[in-house]
């Protein structure tokens, strides 16, 4: 895909830190490399970083943050009585007010400001991508591509209708209407992105797509040299063993509690695991019986802060897997791109994560029924220095090239 007029269509964009805006933060700058003109239209306000294209921005900044901080303040508690009197007045105005009312999802309002500035968007582009979560990104794209008639390319983060649990709206007042509105889109694009073959064969089943529009995407990362050597120089003999989790949790999606569980089995070693984790994903922990000399719980930092943690002071780092199958963790193929030993935990069977288990020397999958004999034969892999990776071979199948490659 080259000399194109594209528009991407991301209620998320930066400087908002997602697995969505860093994706496609990746893939929008290999679409300029190869000679595209992109502009991003965004709910997000954008930082002046951004040189190689242009950004768009129609959003209310005051509503955009008013809802941003109670969607946030609704997962969160304080010991401060005060304060928790105004994070459960957040609670409520989100939980049963957006949450229970608001379609398709927190991002309704941006339908219509889009909608309103319809005629400010110039209508010859070439090509449109609409990118979700939230989903809203796709009923803007599906209004703007009325006017334009251009190809249109869906790239599906997470499912929608198909959620099995964290709906994105109340499914019981709206499920029709979000059927009807995803199979619409499916029906109307060219082509469609999913991350993984699970998640494209349940949507092809459900919606009747047409394979023809299929992509699967993956999760796109890129293996720097510099970040492989560094790990490698790393000493995985030292003890103790400190594990890292780099993360956020979300009930019946991805939860601790069965790794914690099943470690105990497995992990027999002088070990600690470092939870970077944010405010709403350490209420996990508290009912848990752990040791906190063991499990030190932290908050979130930023993303260049992570990286450094993870090269220089984790021996393994820690994915843990979904519930279902349709939803693939992204970290895990950031995690293996560093070059460091990766260990996952798959809650199932079915995890789709097995199907890349052997392409890559530093990915190590456990499960519930993982020995500890099994988990040590890892540790002496890691200690030997066979597990380090190839970032050539990585980038072949993960890096933004990759994934461009595919769309024509």
């Amino acid at each position: 895909m080259k000399n194109k007029k594209i528009l991407i269509v991301s209620h998320q964009f930066l400087p908002l830190s997602s697995p969505r805006t860093t994706r496609w933060k990746q893939i929008v700058d290999e679409l300029v490399e190869r000679g595209n003109e992109v502009t991003i239209l965004s709910g997000t306000a954008p930082d002046n970083s951004l040189k190689n294209y242009r950004v768009l921005f129609f959003g209310n900044k005051i509503i955009t943050t008013t809802i941003s901080n109670a969607r946030n303040a609704s997962n969160q508690k304080s010991n401060n009585y005060f304060k928790n009197v105004i994070l459960n007045i957040a609670k409520v105005m989100y939980r049963l007010v957006f949450k229970l009312f608001s379609w398709p999802d927190y991002a309704m309002f941006w339908i219509f400001t889009v909608f309103k500035n319809r005629e400010d968007i110039d209508d010859n582009y070439d090509v449109i991508f609409s990118v979700s979560l939230p989903f809203t990104s796709h009923i803007c794209a599906y209004i703007l591509n009325k006017r334009m008639n251009a190809e249109w390319i869906v790239d599906v983060g997470d499912p929608f209708t198909l959620k099995t649990s964290a709906f994105e709206n109340n499914k019981f007042l709206y499920a029709y209407l979000n059927k009807y509105f995803e199979n619409k889109i499916y029906k109307l694009c060219s082509k469609i992105i999913f991350t993984h073959k699970e998640a494209a064969d349940i949507h092809v089943k459900q919606f009747n797509i047409d394979t023809e529009k299929v992509i699967i995407g993956l999760p796109v990362s890129f293996s720097r040299l510099e970040n492989v050597k560094k790990s490698n120089q790393f000493t995985y003999d030292s003890e103790p063993l400190n594990i890292g989790y780099f993360g956020v949790f979300t009930d019946k999606v991805r939860e601790p509690d069965n790794y914690i569980k099943a470690s105990k089995n497995f992990l027999l070693h002088n070990s600690i695991h470092h939870w970077f984790i944010n405010s709403s994903s350490q209420k996990y922990f508290e009912n848990l019986s752990i040791n906190d000399d063991l499990n030190i719980v932290n908050d979130f930092i930023p993303k260049d802060s992570a990286l450094e943690i993870m090269i220089t002071k984790m021996h393994i780092l820690l994915s843990i897997g979904n519930f279902n199958n349709i939803q693939l963790p992204s970290k895990t193929i950031e995690y293996i791109s560093l070059g460091k030993p990766v260990i996952h935990f798959a809650e199932i069977s079915s995890d789709p994560l097995y199907e890349i288990e052997n392409k890559f020397k530093n990915l190590k999958i456990v499960n519930s029924r993982t020995s500890s004999e099994e988990f040590d034969e890892f540790l002496e892999f890691i200690r030997s220095g066979m597990h380090q990776i190839d970032p050539d071979e990585f980038n072949k199948i993960f890096s933004p090239s990759a994934i461009v490659d595919k769309l024509y």
